[in-house]
């Protein structure tokens, strides 16, 4: 159990390096640039065009680290490596992963510019399928300490449920493919320790609809590069897990605003879409209770904060809270 100490010591220290507040972070120059040239006819729209960048650039790493998750196979880091030469071992599992997400109020936007400015506070669900296949052993580096450069296959399924209430069009669906490389594999004495990366797609997102009375809109897809470094041990009928990680964003972003009723100012169009990318580490604890080869794990994380400066002289601020609930059976 000194072990298991040890390692929720670490856990707690890497969260709390992830909370780690940012300096506050500019608007993205190109987008606040359209907002210009696009000429609107009041300061009102002009500080509505800049809130929606703002929307923008906080839900993309809101909703990309939903699409991220914490640690690629659930509850554990230790590789699988092979049941014998040619006979690759399997994870299969089910998850529902949580996100709350933040953004400026855009859809129902203030109608003058001393009006404090509101927010859409919502929690995203995503159930998510993963499997983990692995294809090659890896080297024995000496007792009790095998894996060492082993290789596992990683896919997963998703659908991102959004909440039409808060002004989603509708849900999208998503998945992703990458590999795991072990570098220890958990024995009695040893954890295990391995790396991954994975490349993650998904369908476009909107918030909002002109064209149905909403004061601005926008549209997001996005890809995701994950990268987790992570570390488990389990202890009897439990299991602990680490995961650090760092993520890359990338989405064709669109949006759109009423600027008078019935007319419709299109900043950036869906047919020419301007690329917005970011980047933010995390990181996460799994607990998992051990039914021989069934694992019940839950799991929270946190993403490093960031801040924008919004409309009104205000700050917007987010970090994100990651949870995941699932379950985990080897083959």
């Amino acid at each position: 159990m000194k072990l298991a100490a040890q390692l929720a010591i670490v856990a707690w220290i890497g969260l709390a390096a992830s909370s780690t507040v940012r300096a506050q972070e500019p608007l993205e120059s190109e987008l606040q640039a359209r907002c210009e040239r696009a000429e609107l006819p009041s300061e009102l729209l002009n500080d509505l065009c800049q809130d929606v960048v703002a929307s923008l650039q906080l839900a993309q790493p809101e909703l990309g680290l939903l699409l991220a998750g914490g640690n690629p196979v659930l509850g554990t880091a230790s590789p699988i490596g092979a049941r014998f030469r040619f006979i690759p071992r399997v994870h299969i599992g089910g998850r529902i992963n949580f996100v709350w997400a933040d953004v400026p109020d855009i859809i129902d936007y203030p109608s003058d510019t001393l009006s404090p400015l509101g927010t859409l506070g919502f929690v995203v669900p995503m159930p998510q399928a993963d499997i983990s296949i692995g294809v090659f052993e890896g080297f024995e580096l000496g007792t009790t300490l095998g894996g060492f450069a082993s290789l596992e296959l990683l896919g997963t399924l998703s659908t991102l449920l959004l909440p039409s209430g808060d002004g989603f069009e509708a849900n999208v669906s998503g998945f992703g493919l990458g590999a795991r490389v072990g570098l220890l594999r958990e024995s009695f004495t040893a954890p295990g320790i391995s790396v991954s990366g994975l490349y993650k797609w998904l369908g476009r997102v909107q918030l909002g609809n002109v064209d149905e009375g909403d004061d601005a809109e926008f549209g997001a897809d996005m890809r995701v590069a994950s990268f987790r470094a992570g570390l488990s041990k389990s202890f009897v009928a439990l299991g602990l897990a680490l995961t650090l990680g760092y993520d890359n964003y990338w989405s064709d972003i669109d949006f759109a605003i009423a600027t008078a009723p019935g007319v419709v100012n299109e900043i950036v169009s869906e047919d020419s879409p301007f690329e917005l990318a970011s980047g933010r580490w995390s990181a996460f604890v799994d607990v998992s209770y051990i039914l021989l080869f069934v694992n019940i794990v839950a799991e929270v994380g946190w993403q490093e904060e960031q801040r924008l400066a919004g409309s009104r002289e205000l700050e917007i601020e987010s970090g994100n809270l990651f949870a995941a609930l699932g379950i985990r059976l080897t083959l």
